[in-house]
């Protein structure tokens, strides 16, 4: 029995799909990343000791709540 394969084709369209997928969730972390930074920095001294956070921590704190884990330096 005979039957044409358009596997390669629609392998390929999967794969870009896949990989526009891929940029778009980076993209929305990438922002969601930096509106929590801007978020946080415009907090007051006392108000970031009050969440048990320093200046100098915001952006770790900031990946780690977009991206669930710590920042590797």
């Amino acid at each position: 029995m005979s039957y044409a394969s358009h596997t390669g084709r629609a392998t390929g369209i999967h794969s870009l799909a896949a990989a526009f997928g891929d940029m778009k969730s980076k993209v929305a972390r990438r922002r969601s990343y930096r509106q929590t930074i801007t978020a946080l920095s415009q907090l007051s001294d006392h108000e970031l000791a009050d969440l048990g956070l320093s200046r100098s921590t915001i952006p770790s704190h900031a990946w780690q709540a977009v991206h669930g884990t710590r920042r590797q330096a």
